[in-house]
């Protein structure tokens, strides 16, 4: 609970908190008051439940209650210590900003790489941080000329800024994550690795240092940042909060993400009863069956429980198909279940063709569009989920579906779903609908069935007893790429 204490000719708002380390307790000041001026304006918003002030407060601190009766009530009685004015915009704004500044200025100044190999050195080392901070600053510059509105207006005590000054700035935070979308990992790991230097206790920033970890294949320097994301993420939490809700609460995403991406990264790394025990979490923690399931069904496939394999992707087809009944087909051919397999397979091919060639290791030209990219992008990631599995090139179910994609009928409709895709972007413009009508039959499993009925006929597979109904997840939500936000 927040408290008042005088220090000198200041009040200061504190929360006591225990050290991990020493378990003693020590005061962190959530914020000071200046002047008398500033303190009875704060009382005029305490007595409106918090107002103005309070909400600063809030914002500042969620993990924190406030009793703002008590709050006014040890605020008044510490009144008499405060001057009647205070200079505010130089203590609180100008002296931090300026202090930083020729901290910074001093250092980058003495730092002359024409003049000591050292300075060249440390320049060097620093340089993808240097030129973030310089964009940063033409950024600043550039839009510094702004006229005030009621949107950027701060109070006479500028309480907004103070305010603003806890938290990664969310427009930062979006451009270091568009550099990682536009997978320029260098700037991206500069960017991020800078940000959780300044800001403690910024979960997300670990999470993408570990996105790009992972990316490069530092699978134990991306497990570690994943780990570190749960650690920082749990200490987001609100006080109560249903299972359910955790991903729609915007504090519970970072946990959340953490987890499922440590699981995606112990899969890759072999750990496969670590990354089993998360799924494990993940559904009985965060109420995230439909992710604990994905990441089982690879961890299931890579150490050859078919049948567990099968049951988990075949219940995520109609939210991943592209994923999901690709490793479906995979499963169901180990169990001998060659039609299903084929349906399931095909289904997952005309959703995702290029991801579907690439598991069973054809090579592609480069892609030209958007769903290209996607499509080459899961392919990507499927042939690294199920290393294990496809380590033996020669296995008999990767021959079976390369013979499958080469049956007329099956490249016939694989063209043409790659065709329909191009030509409903080029409808969408107009308003025809014919592509878009056929995209969506093409990319249905009762087509894909229908086909794949056909084929195995004229293919003479053997028939198979019909498996008892999968019970269904509830569709919460489609089953994110890795650390998609």
């Amino acid at each position: 609970m927040a408290y008042v204490r005088a220090r000198g000719s200041q009040v200061l708002i504190v929360h006591g908190e225990r050290d991990p380390a020493t378990r003693k307790v020590e005061q962190r000041i959530l914020f000071t008051i200046y002047s008398k001026a500033e303190a009875r304006e704060a009382l005029a918003d305490l007595g409106r439940a918090g107002g103005r002030f309070g909400a600063l407060l809030e914002s500042a601190h969620p993990r924190l209650r406030f009793d703002w009766k008590r709050l006014a009530g040890d605020l008044r009685a510490q009144l008499h210590v405060l001057p009647d004015e205070y200079d505010v915009r130089e203590e609180r704004v100008r002296s931090r900003f300026r202090e930083a500044l020729r901290a910074f200025a001093r250092q980058l100044m003495q730092a002359d790489p024409q003049e000591l190999m050292p300075s060249a050195e440390l320049i060097r080392e620093q340089r993808l941080e240097l030129a973030f901070l310089a964009e940063m600053i033409e950024w600043r510059v550039k839009l510094c000329e702004q006229k005030e509105s009621q949107w950027n207006k701060d109070t006479r005590f500028y309480w907004r800024f103070e305010g603003a000054s806890k938290d990664v700035p969310l427009a930062i935070e979006e451009w270091a994550a568009d550099l990682w979308e536009k997978r320029e990992l260098d700037r991206a790991e500069a960017a991020f690795r800078l940000m959780v230097d300044c800001f403690d206790g910024y979960a997300e920033g670990h999470n993408y240092l570990g996105l790009i970890a992972l990316e490069r294949g530092r699978l134990a320097e991306a497990i570690g940042y994943f780990r570190k994301t749960i650690e920082l993420g749990r200490r987001l939490f609100p006080k109560r909060i249903a299972r359910k809700n955790y991903w729609n609460d915007l504090e519970t995403r970072p946990y959340m993400r953490g987890m499922r991406n440590l699981a995606l990264a112990l899969n890759r790394a072999g750990d496969w009863e670590e990354a089993l025990a998360v799924c494990d979490r993940l559904e009985q923690e965060c109420d995230d069956r439909i992710t604990a399931m994905a990441h089982r069904s690879s961890v299931y496939l890579n150490t050859g429980r078919w049948a567990e394999a099968a049951g988990a992707a075949q219940n995520l087809r109609g939210i991943d198909p592209s994923v999901a009944s690709l490793v479906a087909a995979l499963a169901f051919f180990e169990v001998g279940r060659q039609r299903a397999a084929l349906a399931s397979f095909l289904h997952g091919a005309l959703n995702a063709p290029r991801a579907a060639r690439m598991v069973l290791g054809f090579k592609d030209r480069a892609p030209r569009s958007s769903d290209e990219v996607r499509d080459h992008d899961a392919g990507i990631d499927l042939r690294r989920d199920l290393h294990a599995y496809l380590r033996d090139g020669r296995r008999p179910s990767l021959r079976f579906f390369a013979r499958i994609v080469a049956v007329p009928d099956v490249a016939g409709l694989l063209k043409e779903i790659e065709a329909v895709v191009v030509r409903w972007h080029e409808q969408h413009r107009m308003g025809d609908r014919e592509a878009f009508e056929r995209m969506n039959l093409m990319h249905s499993m009762p087509f894909a069935e229908e086909r794949a009925h056909e084929i195995a006929d004229s293919l003479s597979l053997p028939e198979e007893a019909p498996a008892p109904p999968e019970p269904r997840p509830r569709r919460k939500e489609a089953v994110p790429a890795p650390g998609v936000h």
